[in-house]
């Protein structure tokens, strides 16, 4: 699953949505020989490069066959997982997750992807009691945190963790989960200082040096933020997120090309690393290089099929080549992944707009007013979008 820092800009300003993160997610490593049965191993392996590839469907194919041969090869089992989720075969991915499961209940990682399987679906209850499992994993963290965004419901989660900190001010890790859902509320003051008090209870932390650097890139302060990814990296040199950040702040500044090369080494650290892509798209795009910006969205679309700013993102660019057709269906699938992004419904009614379907407009402004009642760009929208109604 996904987790990520959307700078929304309106889609009338031509503006892209980037992808940070505070936390590590790593791919599962190829088991080795010892450890799968040789013919599964070359299955899985063979799988890994058609998956890495983008080619989910050839993939499954090898991973049904290899999965009925060594059903009890629970590496094979989490591939195929991860593939079926690729392709939206939602129920089949969830059936897949639950065999590993079955095997290993505590298995933290897999618990995380059948929360996504289950957000996926709209079962947010059970997506919250899955990334509630996969704690103290940092990314299930952030998902559910996610989750309890799209329902209207972080308040509560921050009640949640602010009352941890009270119990234990001296746990870095509070800190870090109290300042990450601050700074999806855009409350940077208060997430700067949960992630520094985090710092000051571990100066070697890395997710909190991560966590820190993405509020300096929210507020505007690229090279304070680069100093916090350089001392994540330090901590965890292998770790692919505080690379992508760093390119992020990259874009930030105007450095498409000097991003470009730290987001391709986050990749070369991790192949099936969606939001990289996903900001690839956002620096080529910048350099005016429409195919391989097309590209690299469709990249990050092709291995998490729920990364709501890769739709943004290739909507967007569509929309700023007068492509409208593709930039509304682009849209369209992200809001039915994304029923509540707010920055969706708004682009979409901006493409209506431009198409003179007002009336459809009209209903995405009111859908994106209704998910983010404060976005007041909106509301103008809405207001202009009437008075064209008014004298049709």
């Amino acid at each position: 699953m996904n987790v990520r820092k959307p700078l929304f800009v309106t889609l009338v300003a031509a503006g892209l949505a980037v992808c940070s993160v505070a936390t590590v997610v790593r791919a599962d490593p190829a088991p080795s020989a010892s450890a799968s049965q040789p013919g599964a191993a070359a299955l899985l392996a063979q799988a890994q490069s058609e998956a890495a590839a983008g080619h989910n469907d050839t993939a499954k194919q090898i991973l049904l066959q290899a999965a009925s041969k060594y059903p009890d090869d629970m590496q094979i089992q989490k591939l195929l997982g991860d593939v079926e989720y690729r392709l939206q075969n939602y129920d089949a991915a969830a059936a897949a997750y639950q065999n590993v499961l079955a095997h290993d209940p505590n298995d933290k990682e897999v618990h995380n992807r059948l929360g996504g399987v289950y957000a996926a679906q709209d079962r947010y209850n059970d997506a919250i009691s899955e990334f509630r499992k996969s704690l103290p994993l940092a990314v299930g963290f952030l998902n559910l945190v996610e989750a309890y965004d799209d329902e209207g419901r972080l308040s509560e989660l921050e009640d949640e963790f602010q009352a941890d900190v009270n119990r234990d001010p001296n746990n870095p890790l509070f800190h870090v989960n109290l300042g990450t859902i601050y700074e999806h509320e855009q409350k940077f003051s208060l997430a700067q200082e949960e992630f520094q008090s985090a710092l000051d209870a571990n100066p070697s932390f890395a997710e909190a040096h991560n966590g820190l650097g993405i509020v300096y890139g929210d507020l505007g302060r690229w090279q304070d933020a680069i100093m916090q990814y350089r001392l994540a990296i330090l901590e965890e040199p292998k770790s692919p997120h505080p690379w992508m950040n760093w390119g992020v702040e990259l874009i930030g500044e105007g450095k498409y090309n000097d991003a470009l090369q730290k987001l391709q080494y986050a990749i070369q650290l991790d192949p099936v690393f969606a939001q990289s892509y996903n900001n690839m798209g956002v620096a080529y795009e910048y350099l005016n290089q429409f195919t391989p910006a097309v590209e690299s969205y469709e990249k990050a679309l092709a291995l998490d099929p729920r990364l709501r700013q890769a739709y943004q993102n290739l909507g967007n660019i569509y929309f700023t080549h007068n492509l409208l057709n593709l930039a509304e269906a682009a849209f369209i699938k992200g809001i039915a992944v994304a029923p509540k992004y707010a920055a969706l419904h708004f682009d979409l009614g901006v493409v209506y707009e431009q198409q003179r379907k007002y009336d459809l407009a009209a209903d995405q402004y009111k859908a994106a007013l209704a998910s983010q009642p404060s976005l007041s760009v909106a509301r103008d929208m809405l207001a202009g979008v009437q008075a064209k109604i008014g004298h049709e």
